[in-house]
């Protein structure tokens, strides 16, 4: 019955224990949610991202393989393939790229036939194609370009190929593809070289009987998760199946296109055979067309020679006709000059008022010139008179500013009096309150011996009840022994009441003893209490004696004050002077100012009058314009008299006209007759020469079918067996890059997390620790009480347990679901396919490893804990543990600085190093949160500076050219000519650019080998130097330049010799010097290092140029320019990479925001969980402090002034550790082609500190708060 009452009371006291401490309940919990959340959440991310991709692609049935072939592929390879054991479906499509737009507006698209099972497209608005000359097109590129539902989007196919039936088709439908899961669309041979983006449209849309690729899904990817050494196994098992059907399905096109060809070439026979026969036919025709003409040309020369004798009859009539015409036009002429002399007069007329015109002109432009004086005047008299009321108005100002200060002056003087007072009325309190104490102390003068007297009478008593003790012992021995002598007959019961008599006066004797002792146990405590209390005192009167001294300093503090109030009282009197100087120096400019408007008013008048007189004169000359508008019209109507006349004799000579228009025609007749004779002859004689050149002609294309026929035959002997070329998913465009920030996460996620769980595991460790320490009273009662000691410690193991426990579940819940989705869901900014299919899920192994860790740390702590508590004995643990002993800090080694301390810096420093476990947890607990906030900003700085470092710092080229490997040598020359020509390239250089590997353990690394024409050029193009030093290097024939990050991955250094495969052989070349880069794995070498190494000079097949800075913004269109030459494949542009891989690295920035954020909450939490236990520890402490009369604010000052000297130390302490788990993060999180930057900018360090010291001083207001709670009457009572 007893046991269950203590547990119920035992229960009961767990329940109001949790009441009592919510706040360290809470902050255990909100901690070890943290550490739990962040740890698992970050560690499930990676997976989810995997999760989430592989159900999109499951969803849209993505292609696992490509097959497309030099040959074009057929449905034979189609049901071939989908025959293989392990294809769940094979389907032929059709592909090409065309050009959109114009001018600068052109873009290339890539366009793919609708398919039936793979490659399902996510329409966002409309609908897929269903009949031809509709298409579906990339939501991206019809939102960037403005094509909507309906439009009508034109396309242009180059070159002679032109797979499209139309060019011209209607949006039906906008969305995504599974083929491109981001921004990126690839590179083209068309265009500016980059395809901006896709559209579908239906198969029989395209002139092709042959497919251009195969997709192909493979059996049982549902059961495996892409991105996994499975599938990836999986593939790669399909793969080498469908390469072994490939040689017998190349062989079969091969021979089927032979087959064809030879057919077509048998037609090519027969045609020339028949174009023989009908060329001879179509001669002989021309042969008998030739002698008609010659017998027709005979009798035209007859009838030509008649016509030419009527023709001389007729002219010499025509000859009499115009000697009577030109008698008539005599008179005619007459009259016109007797006009001619009117006109004179009238041009006189108008030449006068033309003069007047000009002079009134010149008036007028007096005038405009006057007036554009006068307007400049009147401007800068308004713009002085504007500076004057501007200056009274900045008097104006001043003297509200000086009254403002004067008013700040006066009143900061009488602040400084009630400070004076108020610092005398405290020096007065002080001085009574220490004497108080000494009277105090007085009265306890002697406790020591008191104590002493006690104490020896406390022994003897002591001594004395043991007697009694062993005197009782000995009557009950000697009672019972009777009582079985009773029992066995051998006494009588009169005898056995005597030894029960004895041991009654016994034990009467004893508790007499037990009371005296209690009597002598209450007097030691009294003298122990009075002891203490004097001791109290003591301290006491220190402190008030210290703060003295404060409030005596603080007097002189404000007497100096007063004096510079003084003193800015002289300042504004002086300014009060210079305002009124000013002011006299504005009233002599108005003055002036009146004068010069005086001078305008007269201006005024003047242009007034002149204005008069200009409109005057301008009347008058128009009244002279309309008298000679009179006279012109008279003479005109006298010209039309004459112009009457001239028409009769023009009818006339129209009549002539005729007739000599007739003769004209009928001896253009005999001329068109005699054209005709000798076109006849020249048609009769280019007649026989075309016949000639038709039979040469005959004979030429003949020849030229039978040489086209051999070359056919030659062409087809040189014919070369079809490949097949088979791609799995990582060739699409961005799909890798997703498993690699997958891959980055899961590297994020086991560095990162771990020391965030670290630093909130050992947060948790220390509360649960000091959480016991404390209540070590309550432990000893219980245990005086008959506790077991499982019974106590389960009360704090069940504490620790649920607030562990409970931060376990809850950041489980959340951690697992929310940050995977905010990852994820950041990632689907880039990713936008993917982020639609979200697959979260809750990974066990990830929650269980953090729960159980957690559990281990707090549960473990408080185990360790209880055992060395329960093993104390009871009376010891009811007394609070001895203080630490004071010790001479360090600085107090130092004079000349503690000297300089008041008393509540030297008390705070004292208490800092007298807690050496309080101090290292907090500096610890801080250091830790800044570290990891550190190692946030330092992994976005380092993410950011790729892009500007790789593409500004060390490659400065803007694109590179693509040359097409069949054009020929003059198609090359044509290009080089044109690039010479090119004003808006700053240069170029021909380079040869391989893709070969480096052996890497079992695997082979991807490296460029670069190697340029010109070295000058080079320096443009490429900067060698060094990361650490920035030492610049020269590309030398000492060797090759290799990168960084190569040579790390590969771990070789300067001098070591790196080996290269290329067509399965190995090369060596020696390292002359390793350079920075940050993208790919790059190995620069001069011609000559090319040539030693692998034995033949470099093809100069690319190139790489760089834009004039003033052309910059047309890269593209220059670009675009560069493509038609046909020796140029493609481009890829320097802008567009940039473009992609900050699209890449962007989404990381919103991962690093939330590690940034969890952070700085685990400060928060950290800070508020160690100031709240250090308060409850010293609770007493501060409470002494309260009652000998200091003020709120300076208890908090005394506690909070550590809270910054710690929070200081924590933020130096973690900016170190910070830069080292940076360096060591983002070594961890880098793929393998890529190598992020090591330097953590300066403005990071600032954001880290400013936001550790914003949850400082946030914490420090709870902590005020809590401490002007601190009741002084329960925290100094008596704790035994």
């Amino acid at each position: 019955m007893v046991g269950k009452r203590r547990k119920k009371a035992l229960h009961k006291d767990f329940w109001q224990e949790i009441r009592k401490s919510r706040a360290r309940f809470i902050s255990i919990f909100c901690i070890v949610a943290l550490g739990v959340a962040f740890f698992s959440g970050i560690q499930a991310a990676s997976p989810d991202m995997r999760l989430s991709g592989d159900a999109y692609y499951n969803e849209a049935s993505l292609m696992d393989l490509k097959v497309m072939a030099t040959l074009g592929l057929t449905e034979d390879d189609v049901k071939a393939i989908q025959s293989i054991d392990g294809v769940e479906s094979a389907e032929g499509a059709y592909s090409t790229d065309a050009i959109c737009g114009e001018n600068e507006k052109q873009k290339v698209l890539h366009i793919e036939s609708m398919n039936q099972k793979v490659n399902q497209l996510t329409v966002t608005e409309g609908r897929l194609p269903e009949k031809s000359g509709e298409c579906f097109l990339d939501s991206t590129f019809a939102a960037n370009q403005g094509y909507e539902i309906g439009s009508t989007i034109n396309m242009r196919q180059d070159g002679d190929s032109k797979l499209l039936l139309t060019e011209t088709y209607t949006v039906v439908g906008l969305g995504k593809s599974p083929l491109y899961i981001s921004f990126n669309r690839g590179n083209t041979t068309v265009g500016s070289g980059e395809v901006n983006g896709f559209a579908y449209v239906m198969p029989e849309d395209f002139d092709q009987e042959i497919f251009t690729q195969i997709y192909i899904r493979a059996h049982g990817t549902d059961q495996v998760l892409s991105y996994t050494d499975a599938y990836d196994n999986l593939i790669e098992k399909l793969q080498d199946k469908v390469e072994e059907i490939q040689e017998e399905r190349c062989q079969i096109r091969y021979d089927e296109i032979v087959s064809e060809a030879q057919d077509k070439i048998s037609d090519a026979e027969q045609e020339l055979a028949d174009g023989k026969k009908e060329a001879d036919e179509k001669l002989a025709d021309a042969k008998k067309k030739l002698d008609d003409g010659e017998k027709e040309l005979a009798d035209g020369k007859k009838q030509y020679e008649d016509g030419k004798k009527q023709l001389e009859d007729a002219k010499k009539e025509i000859t009499d006709g115009r000697k009577q015409l030109a008698d008539a036009k005599a008179q005619l002429a007459d009259g016109r000059e007797q006009l001619a002399s009117a006109k004179a007069q009238l041009s006189d007329g108008q030449s006068q008022l033309s003069a007047a015109q000009a002079k009134l002109d010149d008036g007028w432009a007096q005038y405009n010139a006057g007036k554009k004086k006068y307007d400049a005047g009147k401007a800068k008299f308004d713009k002085a008179k504007q500076q004057i009321e501007s200056g009274k108005k900045q008097i104006a100002a001043g003297r509200t500013k000086l009254e403002q200060k004067q008013k700040e002056l006066t009143a900061g003087i009488a602040q400084v009096k009630d400070g004076q007072t108020a610092v005398d009325a405290q020096i007065t309190q002080l001085e009574s309150q220490i004497a108080q104490i000494q009277a105090g102390l007085e009265q306890l003068s002697g406790v020591e011996d008191q104590l002493a007297a006690a104490q020896q009478a406390y022994d003897q008593t002591s001594g004395a009840v043991q007697a009694a003790q062993e005197a009782v012992n000995s009557a009950q021995a000697a009672y019972d022994a009777a009582k079985q002598q009773v029992e066995a007959g051998e006494l009588s019961e009169e005898e056995l009441a005597g030894y029960e008599q004895a041991l009654g006066e016994a034990q009467g004797q004893l508790e007499t003893a037990n009371g005296t002792l209690s009597q002598a146990q209450s007097a030691l405590d009294a003298c122990q209490q009075a002891v203490n209390q004097k001791a109290e005192l003591q301290n006491n009167l220190s402190a008030a004696q210290g703060g003295l001294s404060q409030a005596q300093a603080k007097k002189t503090e404000l007497a100096v004050t007063m004096q510079n109030l003084n003193a800015g009282q002289k300042t504004i009197d002086q300014n009060r002077a210079q305002l009124d100087s000013q002011e006299a120096k504005l009233s002599s400019g108005e003055k002036e100012l009146a004068a010069n408007e005086q001078t305008l008013t007269e201006s005024k008048e003047k242009l007034d009058a002149s204005l008069a007189q200009l409109q005057s004169g301008q009347v008058e000359i128009d009244a002279n314009r309309e008298k000679l508008q009179s006279g012109q019209a008279e003479i005109e109507a006298n010209e039309a008299k004459l112009s009457s006349g001239e028409a009769e004799i023009a009818a006339n000579e129209k009549k002539l006209a005729d007739g000599e228009k007739e003769i004209a025609e009928n001896e253009q007749k005999l001329k068109d007759s005699e054209q005709k004779l000798a076109d006849a002859e020249k048609e009769l004689k280019d007649g026989k020469k075309e016949y000639e050149d038709g039979r040469k002609e005959a004979e030429d294309e003949i020849r030229d079918g039978e040489q086209k026929i051999s070359d056919a035959k030659e062409e087809l002997n040189d014919l070369k067996e079809p490949e097949w070329i088979i791609t799995d998913r990582n060739d699409l465009p961005e799909y890798s890059d997703y498993g690699d920030n997958a891959d980055r996460i899961k590297n994020i996620g086991q560095v990162f997390p771990v020391i965030f769980f670290l630093v909130a595991a050992l947060i948790s460790l220390t509360t649960m620790t000091r959480m016991v320490e404390e209540q070590r009273t309550q432990i000893g009662t219980m245990k005086a009480l008959g506790y077991k000691k499982l019974d106590i410690a389960s009360k704090y193991l069940s504490y620790a347990f649920l607030a562990t426990a409970g931060g376990s579940v809850t950041g489980i819940l959340i951690g697992e679901k929310i940050l995977p989705y905010i990852i994820i869901k950041a990632y689907g900014m880039m990713y936008h396919n993917v982020s639609n299919s979200l697959q979260i899920h809750y990974e066990w192994k990830y929650a269980l490893t953090a729960s159980v860790a957690a559990l281990v740390c707090t549960v473990g702590a408080t185990i360790l804990s209880c055992r060395q508590a329960l093993a104390e004995p009871p009376a010891s643990l009811m007394r609070p543990p001895a203080p630490k002993e004071g010790r001479r800090i360090l600085l107090e080694r130092i004079p000349f600085l503690w000297k300089h301390l008041n008393f509540t810096w030297k008390s705070s420093l004292r208490n800092l190093f007298r807690y050496k476990k309080r101090l290292f947890m907090t500096i610890f607990g801080i250091a830790g949160s800044m570290a990891l906030m550190l190692v946030g900003y330092g992994i976005q700085d380092s993410v950011s500076d790729i892009v500007n470092l790789q593409y500004a710092n060390i490659q400065h080229y803007d694109g590179t050219i693509i040359s097409d490997d069949d054009a020929t040598e003059q198609e090359k020359k044509a290009l080089t000519e044109e690039l010479d020509k090119n004003e808006k390239l700053e240069h170029y250089t021909k380079i040869q650019l391989s893709k070969l590997t480096a052996p890497n353990g079992k695997s082979n690394l991807s490296i460029y080998v670069y190697v340029p024409e010109n070295l000058d050029n080079f320096k443009k193009d490429v900067t060698l130097r060094n990361r650490k030093t920035k030492e610049e290097y020269e590309l030398t024939d000492a060797g090759a330049a290799v990168s960084e990050k190569t040579a790390g991955l590969l771990e070789l250094k300067v001098g070591d010799e790196l080996t290269v495969k290329k067509d399965d052989r190995e090369y060596q070349v020696k390292i002359a010097v390793i350079t920075e880069n940050y993208a790919g794995h790059y190995v620069y070498m001069t011609p000559n290092v090319y040539k030693e190494t692998f034995g033949e000079d470099p093809d100069y097949a690319d190139i790489v140029f760089a834009v004039r800075d003033e052309y910059k913004d047309q890269t593209e269109s220059i670009g675009q320019k560069i493509m038609e030459s046909p020796a140029v494949l493609s481009i890829s542009y320097t802008a567009s990479t940039m473009d992609m891989v900050n699209r890449m690295l962007s989404t990381l920035g919103i991962v690093i925001i939330v590690l940034i954020v969890s952070a700085g909450m685990l400060a928060f939490v950290v800070l508020y969980n160690l100031n709240n236990i250090n308060i409850m520890e010293r609770q007493r402490e501060l409470a002494t402090l309260k009652v000998l009369g200091f003020f709120d604010g300076e208890v908090s000052q005394y506690v909070l002034r550590e809270n910054i000297i710690l929070t200081i130390a924590g933020i130096l302490f973690g900016a170190v550790f910070g830069i080292l788990l940076h360096r060591y993060i983002i070594v961890t999180v880098e793929v393998d082609a890529v190598m992020f930057g090591r330097n953590i900018r300066p403005i990071s360090f600032v954001y880290c500190a400013v936001i550790t010291c914003i949850f400082s001083i946030i914490v420090n207001i709870f902590m005020h708060r809590k401490l002007k709670k601190i009741d002084m009457v329960e925290s100094l009572k008596s704790v035994e």
